[in-house]
Protein backbone atom coordinates (compact mmCIF):
# COMPACT_ATOMS: atom_id res chain seq x y z
CA UNK A 1 0.00 0.00 0.00
CA UNK A 2 1.28 3.60 -1.21
CA UNK A 3 1.96 6.02 1.65
CA UNK A 4 -0.41 8.97 0.73
CA UNK A 5 1.66 12.28 -0.53
CA UNK A 6 2.35 15.06 1.61
CA UNK A 7 2.21 18.88 1.46
CA UNK A 8 3.86 21.18 3.75
CA UNK A 9 1.37 23.65 4.98
CA UNK A 10 2.86 26.33 7.70
CA UNK A 11 -0.07 28.20 9.07
CA UNK A 12 -2.27 25.21 9.91
CA UNK A 13 -4.02 24.65 13.34
CA UNK A 14 -5.93 22.17 14.83
CA UNK A 15 -9.42 24.02 14.98
CA UNK A 16 -9.20 24.05 11.00
CA UNK A 17 -11.90 22.04 9.30
CA UNK A 18 -10.57 23.04 5.94
CA UNK A 19 -7.23 23.77 4.70
CA UNK A 20 -6.01 25.29 2.04
CA UNK A 21 -2.54 24.36 0.35
CA UNK A 22 -0.34 26.85 -0.85
CA UNK A 23 -0.20 27.62 -4.63
CA UNK A 24 3.17 25.89 -4.96
CA UNK A 25 2.04 22.49 -3.21
CA UNK A 26 -1.16 22.70 -5.02
CA UNK A 27 0.14 22.83 -8.06
CA UNK A 28 2.27 19.76 -6.89
CA UNK A 29 -0.62 17.95 -5.80
CA UNK A 30 -2.81 18.36 -9.10
CA UNK A 31 0.31 18.77 -11.58
CA UNK A 32 2.73 16.45 -10.56
CA UNK A 33 1.24 13.85 -8.24
CA UNK A 34 -1.72 13.82 -10.29
CA UNK A 35 -3.98 13.53 -7.39
CA UNK A 36 -7.48 13.11 -7.77
CA UNK A 37 -10.63 14.42 -5.91
CA UNK A 38 -10.86 12.35 -3.38
CA UNK A 39 -7.49 11.11 -2.73
CA UNK A 40 -6.28 10.84 0.71
CA UNK A 41 -3.32 13.24 1.50
CA UNK A 42 -1.44 15.01 4.63
CA UNK A 43 -0.36 18.18 5.17
CA UNK A 44 2.26 19.39 7.51
CA UNK A 45 3.65 22.51 9.12
CA UNK A 46 7.38 21.24 10.00
CA UNK A 47 6.85 22.11 13.85
CA UNK A 48 4.68 18.92 14.58
CA UNK A 49 1.58 19.39 13.66
CA UNK A 50 0.04 17.31 10.52
CA UNK A 51 -3.24 16.65 9.66
CA UNK A 52 -4.70 13.54 7.09
CA UNK A 53 -7.68 13.66 5.02
CA UNK A 54 -9.17 13.70 1.45
CA UNK A 55 -8.37 16.39 -1.27
CA UNK A 56 -10.63 18.61 -2.61
CA UNK A 57 -10.80 20.97 -5.90
CA UNK A 58 -12.95 23.42 -5.94
CA UNK A 59 -13.36 27.33 -6.90
CA UNK A 60 -9.36 26.87 -8.18
CA UNK A 61 -8.29 26.00 -4.87
CA UNK A 62 -6.93 22.68 -3.68
CA UNK A 63 -7.30 21.98 -0.19
CA UNK A 64 -7.83 19.16 2.83
CA UNK A 65 -10.93 18.03 4.60
CA UNK A 66 -9.46 17.80 8.15
CA UNK A 67 -10.04 14.18 9.79
CA UNK A 68 -6.91 13.26 12.01
CA UNK A 69 -5.17 15.42 13.51
CA UNK A 70 -1.22 14.68 14.77
CA UNK A 71 1.67 15.90 16.70
CA UNK A 72 4.22 14.11 17.01
CA UNK A 73 6.65 15.43 19.92
CA UNK A 74 10.55 16.62 19.16
CA UNK A 75 13.58 14.41 19.01
CA UNK A 76 14.65 13.90 23.15
CA UNK A 77 18.22 14.77 22.52
CA UNK A 78 18.07 17.43 19.46
CA UNK A 79 21.26 16.36 17.12
CA UNK A 80 23.26 19.38 15.92
CA UNK A 81 25.30 18.95 12.35
CA UNK A 82 28.22 21.67 12.34
CA UNK A 83 29.98 21.36 9.11
CA UNK A 84 32.67 23.33 7.86
CA UNK A 85 34.21 24.99 4.16
CA UNK A 86 31.44 23.45 2.05
CA UNK A 87 31.02 25.60 -0.71
CA UNK A 88 29.56 23.47 -3.61
CA UNK A 89 25.68 24.16 -3.39
CA UNK A 90 25.27 20.74 -4.69
CA UNK A 91 27.56 19.28 -1.60
CA UNK A 92 25.23 21.56 0.97
CA UNK A 93 22.04 20.67 -0.03
CA UNK A 94 23.01 16.76 -0.12
CA UNK A 95 23.95 17.26 3.02
CA UNK A 96 20.61 19.13 4.10
CA UNK A 97 18.87 16.42 2.06
CA UNK A 98 20.66 13.38 4.24
CA UNK A 99 20.52 15.26 7.43
CA UNK A 100 16.53 15.88 7.57
CA UNK A 101 16.06 12.49 6.64
CA UNK A 102 18.16 11.38 9.49
CA UNK A 103 16.43 13.73 12.16
CA UNK A 104 18.92 16.52 12.59
CA UNK A 105 17.52 19.19 14.42
CA UNK A 106 19.80 22.04 13.11
CA UNK A 107 22.49 22.10 10.33
CA UNK A 108 25.06 25.17 10.44
CA UNK A 109 27.84 25.42 7.85
CA UNK A 110 30.95 27.71 9.28
CA UNK A 111 33.16 28.89 7.27
CA UNK A 112 36.71 27.39 8.17
CA UNK A 113 40.20 28.87 8.24
CA UNK A 114 41.02 26.83 5.00
CA UNK A 115 38.32 27.71 3.41
CA UNK A 116 38.30 30.00 0.45
CA UNK A 117 35.35 31.99 0.47
CA UNK A 118 32.33 33.13 3.08
CA UNK A 119 29.33 30.70 3.18
CA UNK A 120 25.70 32.62 3.18
CA UNK A 121 22.57 30.90 3.54
CA UNK A 122 20.72 30.16 0.74
CA UNK A 123 16.69 29.62 -0.39
CA UNK A 124 17.68 26.48 -1.81
CA UNK A 125 18.50 24.95 2.31
CA UNK A 126 14.93 25.80 3.21
CA UNK A 127 13.57 24.19 -0.08
CA UNK A 128 15.79 21.13 -0.07
CA UNK A 129 15.08 20.52 3.76
CA UNK A 130 11.28 20.77 3.41
CA UNK A 131 11.26 18.38 0.00
CA UNK A 132 13.44 15.91 1.99
CA UNK A 133 10.79 16.21 4.77
CA UNK A 134 8.15 15.45 2.18
CA UNK A 135 9.46 12.38 1.15
CA UNK A 136 10.50 10.60 3.93
CA UNK A 137 7.59 11.58 6.37
CA UNK A 138 9.47 13.26 9.05
CA UNK A 139 7.50 15.93 11.12
CA UNK A 140 10.09 18.44 11.91
CA UNK A 141 12.23 20.95 9.40
CA UNK A 142 15.49 21.37 10.87
CA UNK A 143 16.82 24.86 11.27
CA UNK A 144 19.38 26.19 9.20
CA UNK A 145 22.07 28.70 9.14
CA UNK A 146 25.61 29.54 8.04
CA UNK A 147 28.46 30.64 11.24
CA UNK A 148 31.27 33.03 10.17
CA UNK A 149 33.56 30.73 11.84
CA UNK A 150 33.92 27.67 14.40
CA UNK A 151 33.96 30.38 17.27
CA UNK A 152 31.04 31.87 15.80
CA UNK A 153 29.15 28.15 15.87
CA UNK A 154 30.44 27.51 19.37
CA UNK A 155 28.61 31.21 20.27
CA UNK A 156 25.64 29.92 19.32
CA UNK A 157 25.52 26.79 20.87
CA UNK A 158 26.78 25.94 24.38
CA UNK A 159 26.14 22.32 25.27
CA UNK A 160 28.00 18.44 24.51
CA UNK A 161 29.92 18.09 21.25
CA UNK A 162 31.48 15.28 19.17
CA UNK A 163 34.58 15.86 16.64
CA UNK A 164 36.03 13.93 14.49
CA UNK A 165 39.70 14.20 14.04
CA UNK A 166 42.90 12.37 13.26
CA UNK A 167 45.81 11.32 15.38
CA UNK A 168 45.59 8.74 18.32
CA UNK A 169 42.91 8.11 20.48
CA UNK A 170 43.62 9.91 24.12
CA UNK A 171 44.43 7.94 27.05
CA UNK A 172 41.24 8.77 28.87
CA UNK A 173 38.24 8.65 26.61
CA UNK A 174 35.63 11.41 26.84
CA UNK A 175 32.39 10.70 28.66
CA UNK A 176 29.33 13.11 27.62
CA UNK A 177 26.91 13.77 30.33
CA UNK A 178 22.96 13.24 29.39
CA UNK A 179 21.74 16.57 27.64
CA UNK A 180 19.18 17.77 25.53
CA UNK A 181 21.07 18.37 22.39
CA UNK A 182 24.48 17.38 21.02
CA UNK A 183 26.38 18.39 18.23
CA UNK A 184 28.75 16.61 15.62
CA UNK A 185 31.70 18.79 14.39
CA UNK A 186 32.50 17.83 11.10
CA UNK A 187 35.99 19.39 9.45
CA UNK A 188 36.32 21.65 6.57
CA UNK A 189 38.51 19.48 3.40
CA UNK A 190 41.35 21.06 4.62
CA UNK A 191 40.88 19.26 8.05
CA UNK A 192 40.73 21.70 11.14
CA UNK A 193 43.36 24.53 11.85
CA UNK A 194 45.68 24.18 14.78
CA UNK A 195 43.37 27.63 15.93
CA UNK A 196 40.41 25.81 15.22
CA UNK A 197 41.52 22.64 17.56
CA UNK A 198 42.36 25.03 20.07
CA UNK A 199 38.61 26.68 19.97
CA UNK A 200 37.41 23.14 20.03
CA UNK A 201 39.53 22.23 23.00
CA UNK A 202 41.09 18.87 21.18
Amino acid sequence: MSHPHRFYTPDITQDMAEIILPAEEAHHASRVARLRDGDEAVVFNGAGLECCGPLRNTSGHTYLIAQQWNHHPPPRVALILAVGGLHRDKTQEEVIRRAAELGVSRVCFWRADHSQRPIAASARWRKTAVEACKQCGRAYIPQLDAAASLDAFFASYNGPSLIAVTGPLPEEPARLVPADQLALIIGPEGDFSERERETAHM
